[in-house]
């Protein structure tokens, strides 16, 4: 099984939690607990007048409680810092010169550069406003078993933004479940260099951006006062730009804090890129850890 289908499952499943919340917490049906038949006035007694009254008080303070949570309609934020621990996979390509990227958390990490990753949310009753960033600078030197290169020195700049609207179809007593829609905006400058064995040096560099629509959903269901779990799935691109960007990301969270939050899951996104001579066809997965503060 591939990573893209176990992501798209553990997203499935946090989903499919949260929706088993709204079975549990539905009203047993009326008709299997029928009401008391009325008595007769001329049967009622005063200890049984003296209760009806203190029962109809009862019912006029309830009226003036509180109703239970919904959707808050204040403007509600938060910011979540994080940092994503892939693997970088696939294809890329400057000027018809390509080269195959098989790097582990660990290379990516020895030759890091630069790394900035965060996203922010502000919600307002059901719609929210989602913003994800995440920068990458590689650089590093991959040894070829070609004949007329020695190695390739890979220099990698990487720009994603997901800005998305969410809206809330389903708010349950343990969860929630949006669906959401936006775009993908992505910046890739690629430097290759492949030095010279018998064929000379060959130094290429390239760049584009693009944008591609994305469709979604996530979802959030607790599982104890302070533990919950939760999953989002998206997919885009449909050959407008890419031919293809999805991202499953799925996980476990701790609230530490009325405000404060720990999150850790598994992330994988992928794009197949190709215009033009450039080719950006990878996929980046591996552990994804943050926190989250609510404000």
């Amino acid at each position: 099984m591939t990573p893209w289908k176990i992501m798209s499952t553990v997203s499935c499943v946090a989903l499919l939690f949260a929706i088993s919340a709204r079975v549990e917490s539905r009203p047993l049906d009326s008709a299997k607990h029928p009401k008391d038949p009325p008595k007769s006035d001329k049967f009622i007694t005063t200890k049984e007048k003296n209760d009806s009254k203190s029962e109809t008080t009862d019912t006029a303070t309830d009226s003036h409680k509180a109703p239970a949570p919904q959707a808050s309609s204040k403007w509600q934020f938060s910011v979540t810092p994080y940092a994503f621990l892939a693997a970088l996979n696939g294809r890329i390509g400057v000027a018809g010169q390509t080269t195959q990227v098989n790097a582990s958390f660990s290379d990516i990490f020895k030759n890091l550069n630069f790394a900035a990753m965060g996203s922010f949310e502000a919600r307002k009753g059901k719609w929210s406003f989602v913003g994800d960033a995440m920068y990458m600078s590689l650089s590093g030197q991959r040894v070829t078993p070609s004949p007329f290169f020695s190695d390739i020195d890979v220099d990698v700049k990487e720009v994603i933004l997901d800005p998305v609207v969410a809206y809330r179809v389903m708010n349950l007593e343990r969860g929630h479940i949006d669906l959401l829609g936006g775009a993908r905006i992505w910046h890739v400058k690629t430097h290759l260099t492949f030095q010279p064995r018998i064929l000379p040096l060959v130094d290429v560099e390239g760049s584009k951006n693009w944008v591609d629509p994305i469709v979604g959903a996530r979802g959030v269901a607790s599982i104890s006062p302070r533990v919950f779990l939760f999953g989002r799935f998206d997919m885009g691109g449909f050959g407008i730009n890419s031919d293809f960007t999805g991202q499953a990301f799925g996980g476990v969270g701790y609230q530490w804090k009325p405000r404060v939050a720990f999150i850790g899951g598994y992330r994988y996104l992928r794009v197949d890129y190709v215009n033009e001579g450039f080719i950006f066809k990878t996929a980046m997965s591996g552990l994804n850890v943050g926190a989250k503060f609510n404000f």
